[in-house]
């Protein structure tokens, strides 16, 4: 990437206005034309320049006629230009491949290329798809080739990704969002953050070039001021929050007695733990307690599910930082049976002794109704966690318990935590055990946190995994299946799924699964890439029915 030297721009700027100290004139004011996708920038930053010379900016609706001309085209290119923005290919979330080389992308483009089978050796025919305004720099990328493109209003491209599997798009950054999957391109992925992200290759440039014509002072001001533009009107790339999600979590009952035979409570995380903690955030959902209150039962037929509290270590060591503890498993209390609340609040204060927010559950209904908040990267996450299951086990006004999943308060804790909060993200415990496709119930909840501003649901308990959709601008995943469990007797529930969902600043931007199986019924690891596929399917075949 390219950006004008900030040295030269002092040296420029310092004869501008030593000029203008020796009562050398300069002009009352300068015509600058701008991109239309890059005017308003182009105009605040030079008007903050050229306020200090008692010069003022005038917009000009001819480049011929400007003083300065700021554009992304191609016969614009003179010199060292700036980053105007960044352009992605996308694709539907079903859909291979994650990465495109730009080869491969220039001959998808060109129509060099018909169909998927020498990028993925699916033979689907290839349809390319861009918006027409803002229209993509293909001029700039590939100026030697012709363009076999499709052009749709930019807000149609991803119902039309969603309808054609052979369809590719490229979009601007900033109309990426979790309807599409966005794909890296020679190794980077600008929304996710990976690679090197300096060398981009769809960046779109811009240059800011002043008049040939002007000559003197004037000409030292055009190039200063055209220096500025470039520094100041650069878009970086972005510097995204990665927040990542397990599913059901239950170091009890079978599970804890695998974990007791290795002597070592993080033996569940072992494979995934580094990469968990390698997330911004990491989130998960627990179905049990984790207290000392009473010993738990072991690897026998029982639904109670109670652990000890030093399975907390493995939590520790996979660097969760919130845990829905909102749940039906939430007051399991082992060996005596029943215990009041004390195995719950045990569990949030051991959650919270380690640094981890538990949410979901509290010493009464208004403790347990309370937002988790953390700050990354200056953005506020609120988390609200829920249960639908267990009444049994729900808070009331001067008893502990869970937060009770009821649309009334989903509506009122989401609107309260928009108000601390930039983004806010529900974690209920919901739904029918062993489905994929959601019920009614659980797509009305969804339907009023999306109404009242929630930014995503991250749902869990069918201990299989389960369909998502997007509702508005809203993001719900159903559920994530099992992530450490004991439930060996299907090929279901020994699946989940672990999920990043991307932010640039308090926008979500995009949604990854990583598929993983359940060994000795407590160790998830990263599935083989046939069953991945098959986990994935369930998702999306459970999400068409949603349609």
């Amino acid at each position: 990437m390219r950006f004008a030297p900030g040295l030269a721009a002092l040296a420029v700027l310092a004869a501008a206005i030593g000029c203008r100290a020796s009562g050398q004139e300069l002009p009352s004011s300068v015509r600058i034309y701008a991109d239309p996708s890059l005017s308003m920038r182009v105009m605040n930053v030079s008007a903050e320049f050229l306020s200090l010379r008692d010069v003022i900016v005038e917009p000009a609706t001819d480049p011929t006629q400007a003083d300065l001309v700021v554009s992304t085209a191609p016969e614009q290119q003179r010199g060292d230009g700036f980053a105007a923005g960044y352009w992605v290919p996308a694709v539907a979330l079903p859909r291979a491949p994650r990465e495109l080389t730009m080869d491969q992308l220039r001959d998808a483009v060109s129509g060099a290329i018909t169909d998927w089978s020498s990028i993925t050796g699916d033979p689907t025919p290839l349809r390319v798809l861009a918006p027409a305004d803002p229209s993509p720099p293909f001029a700039v990328w590939w100026p030697d080739v012709t363009y076999a493109v499709e052009t749709l209003p930019l807000d149609e491209i991803p119902d039309a990704l969603a309808a054609d599997p052979g369809a590719l798009a490229l979009l601007p950054l900033d109309a990426v969002h979790p309807a599409v999957r966005s794909l890296a391109v020679d190794g980077t992925n600008i929304v996710f953050g990976t690679g090197d992200l300096t060398s981009y290759p769809l960046m779109q440039e811009a240059w800011a070039v002043p008049s040939q014509v002007k000559g003197g002072k004037f000409a030292e001001l055009l190039d200063a001021l055209a220096t500025h533009i470039s520094e100041r009107s650069a878009v970086l790339p972005p510097d995204p929050i990665v927040l990542r999600a397990t599913g059901d979590i239950i170091p009890a009952r079978c599970a804890l007695a695998a974990i007791r035979a290795t002597g070592d409570y993080t033996h569940p995380f072992l494979e995934l733990g580094p990469w968990l903690r390698e997330a911004d955030v990491t989130v998960g959902s627990l179905d049990s307690s984790l207290s000392d209150v009473s010993p738990p039962l072991d690897c026998i037929e029982t639904f109670n599910l109670a652990g000890p509290a030093a399975a907390i270590e493995g939590l520790t060591y996979s660097g969760f930082d919130v845990i829905t503890n909102a749940a039906n498993h939430a007051k399991d209390c082992g060996q005596i049976g029943a215990c009041g609340d004390e195995s719950l609040l045990a569990t949030d204060a051991n959650l919270r002794a380690v640094g981890i927010t538990p949410v979901g559950s509290g010493a009464d209904l208004a403790d347990a109704r309370k937002p988790g908040i953390i700050t990354v990267k200056g953005v506020r996450f609120a988390f609200l966690g829920y249960d639908a299951i267990a009444p049994y086990y729900h808070a009331e006004p001067g008893l502990g318990g869970t937060a009770p999943l009821e649309e009334d308060y989903v509506r009122e804790d989401v609107a309260a935590a928009k108000q601390e909060a930039d983004v806010v993200i529900v974690m209920p415990h919901w739904g029918v055990e062993y489905t994929s496709v959601p019920t009614l119930d659980q797509q009305s909840i969804a339907a009023a946190a999306a109404d009242a501003g929630a930014t995503m649901i991250i749902g869990n308990h069918p201990h299989w995994v389960q369909a998502e959709q997007m509702i508005g601008d809203m993001f719900v995943a159903y559920g994530l299946g099992n992530f450490v469990f004991d439930q060996d007797w299907s090929l279901e529930t020994q699946q989940g799924v672990a999920m990043d969902a991307v932010f640039h600043g308090a926008e979500l931007k995009a949604i990854e699964y990583y598929p993983v199986h359940i060994w000795d019924e407590h160790q998830p690891r990263f599935a083989d890439p046939a069953e991945a596929q098959q986990i994935l399917e369930r998702i999306w075949d459970a999400s068409a029915l949603l349609q």
